[in-house]
């Protein structure tokens, strides 16, 4: 036997002969019914195909050493900015105190309208020592270490107040020291009473435990305390207090499915003695797109707790409340989790199993079209058989 026919032996689609073969009008819609529906199952299988699936996964977070940015915009419509300071510190010893490097506080009047960039600088050019004399030596006011004595000049009143923080004494609004009498200061600061403040930026801080809060008065150390020099905020005329707006705070670079908690939370207090902590559990994340850098950013979710502190000034410590209740303030302390998100993107399918699907679709609704027509092709004979008899 010739090899070509050896091979027809094996044909498993055996063909029949064209004139056996009897095209029908039911046939006809059958098939046509059947196209269609191919073409629409495989439309579906190519969309589930180029579907897209988030598959979170949750591991140990490994690393160590990292730097984290808190991006935050809050606004404090009762405080004015020369009052307020931000300060960060960890369990790891770093403190950052009143933080500028990255934020913008920008000065509000009343009614919430920002003041013109040419009335945010508190000392302007006129007031810098330059113009006196040359053998001009400024007194302390005795806000020197004893080694220091007669040797340290305070020519400005930035200078006396560096010094006053350097002693832990509290420094008050300028009256009665040359320096911040020349330059105006205590006229300016009754000035900005009615003022409030927003602060906005970036801080940068340890992958570790550790909070940042915005309090009154300028902050120094004391052993085993963080101390606020809370003298002009008791003593001014003008009722201080820590309303506040959050209009964003966020761990890390954004991501469109990041939620953050705190966003547009609003609190409002008539007490000028009020304290606000917010409880923060951050947890690492990383997003894996199909075609594009893993991202790193975090989440957080946030407890909340308000209350009204004792006024009065502590005996040991005069310049601040810290020893009696706290301070006024808001204060956020964030925790690290020790687990970690990875949402990692993939297709629902793999283009094999996609030609699979297809393959499928076409086999079977050809093989039930098939069924159908030769039913009803049998049908339409039996009838026909039924109308000669």
């Amino acid at each position: 036997m010739p090899p070509r026919r050896r091979l027809n032996t094996f044909d498993a689609f055996t063909k029949t002969v064209e004139d056996a073969r009897v095209r029908t009008t039911s046939g006809g819609v059958v098939t046509i019914v059947a196209t269609v529906v191919i073409v629409l199952l495989i439309v579906s299988e190519w969309s589930d195909y180029r579907r897209i699936v988030n598959r979170p996964e949750l591991i140990v977070d490994k690393t160590r050493g990292e730097r984290m940015n808190i991006n935050l915009n809050i606004t404090f419509p009762e405080i004015p900015c020369e009052i307020l300071t931000l300060d960060v510190m960890d369990v790891s010893g770093e403190q950052q105190t009143e933080i500028t490097h990255g934020i913008i506080k920008t000065r509000l009047n009343d009614d919430g309208s920002v003041i013109s960039t040419e009335l945010l600088a508190l000392h302007s050019s006129g007031d810098n020592a330059h113009h006196l004399d040359e053998s001009y030596c400024g007194p302390c006011y005795g806000a020197v270490p004893k080694e220091e004595e007669g040797k340290r000049c305070c020519n400005t009143c930035d200078d006396v107040r560096n010094a006053y923080q350097e002693v832990g004494w509290a420094f008050g609004d300028g009256h009665g020291v040359e320096q911040c009498e020349r330059e105006n200061y205590p006229e300016k600061i009754k000035e900005m009473a009615h003022e409030g403040c927003n602060i906005a930026g970036t801080l940068s801080v340890n992958k570790v435990v550790g909070n940042f809060h915005f309090a009154p008065g300028k902050s120094y150390s004391s052993p085993n305390m963080h101390l606020h020099d809370l003298n002009i905020y008791e003593t001014s005329a003008v009722r201080h207090t820590f309303t506040h707006n959050i209009h964003h705070l966020s761990f890390g670079p954004h991501h469109h499915t990041v939620r953050n908690p705190l966003d547009r939370t609003v609190k409002k207090t008539d007490e000028r003695h009020f304290n606000y902590m917010y409880f923060i559990k951050v947890v690492s994340t990383r997003f894996e797109r199909i075609g594009a850098a893993p991202l790193e950013t975090n989440q957080y979710s946030v407890t909340s707790h308000e209350r009204a502190i004792r006024g009065g000034r502590d005996d040991d410590h005069p310049n601040t409340m810290h020893a009696r209740g706290g301070i006024p303030g808001v204060f956020f302390s964030y925790d690290i989790s020790p687990m970690k998100v990875i949402n990692r993107e993939e297709r629902s399918k793999s283009f094999g199993s996609f030609l699979i699907g297809v393959c499928a679709v076409v086999g079977g609704v050809l093989a039930v079209a098939s069924v159908i027509d030769r039913g009803v092709w049998e049908a339409d004979k039996a009838l026909s058989r039924k109308k000669a008899v």
